[in-house]
């Protein structure tokens, strides 16, 4: 359970850092999606480490300047790594190609799993890094003004909304469970399945009026999130500089 309230409360830091006062936030807020965009190609596309070491300095960088804790941009990152640690294993144990590297002959597969996790860290870094300096309103209204079907803009903020809720009943339900069991320190593994759908079904349910309260109020995706920023020269000079930049370090590491 405290690991509910913990997540509860790392989700209310996200809209906290959202309002801080740097020059990163201010920034338009297409800007910064058109530029998380082309990085995140320009280090997909990569198959050089240095690269992608550069790309990580520059994302720590845009976090000191955005003044948010070097610590919650690993532990952000960092999630992600045990999901590709199946596949970088199998880089290992399968892949026993020696190759040239910097004057060192050493076994590829070392390097795929290198060039894995690194790519795995720097996506989530941007994509956290994106969330926490833009609101997501104005990301919304941004996803309107560039045309993308109203039916996805619709999943992605009822899915955002919604995580709340559900962490909420997840919350209640399991303070609930410990309560009618005194000696148990969490939820047995044995009644982890019921836990679940109940859990599915409240959370359906209370999702569900939820929408048709907002309906009945005229919610309409599209004239909610009708509030497009104009972009100004500022923000189209400092995008050119951007790019800039991340042409300079695909020449250089080519």
């Amino acid at each position: 359970m405290n690991k509910l309230f913990t997540s509860l409360m790392n989700m209310s830091q996200v809209d906290e850092y959202g309002h801080l006062d740097t020059f990163i936030h201010h920034l338009h807020p297409l800007v910064k999606m058109m530029m998380t965009t082309m990085i995140l190609v320009c280090l997909i596309s990569t198959k050089s480490i240095i690269e992608l070491l550069i790309y990580l300095f520059l994302v720590l960088f845009i976090t000191k300047c955005c003044q948010i804790p070097i610590k919650q941009l690993l532990k952000r990152g960092l999630l992600g790594l045990p999901l590709c640690l199946c596949l970088g294993l199998s880089y290992l144990l399968l892949n026993q190609n020696k190759m040239y590297f910097y004057g060192f002959y050493i076994n590829e597969g070392i390097i795929l799993c290198l060039l894995l996790f690194l790519k795995t860290f720097l996506c989530l870094s941007l994509a956290y890094l994106l969330i926490t300096t833009t609101s997501f309103d104005e990301l919304t209204c941004e996803l309107v003004f560039l045309k993308v079907p109203a039916i996805f803009v619709l999943q992605l903020v009822m899915t955002y909304r919604y995580i709340y809720l559900l962490l909420e009943e997840a919350t209640l339900m399991a303070r609930s469970y410990l309560l009618r069991s005194p000696n148990d320190q969490a939820i047995q593994m044995k009644d982890m399945g019921s836990f679940v759908g109940h859990l599915l079904v409240g959370s359906m349910k209370q999702s569900q009026d939820i929408y048709h309260c907002m309906k009945c109020r005229g919610f309409d995706i599209e004239i909610t999130y009708q509030h497009h920023q104009k972009i100004n020269s500022e923000d189209v000079f400092i995008m050119m500089i951007g790019v800039g930049i991340l042409m300079m370090i695909k020449v250089v590491c080519i």
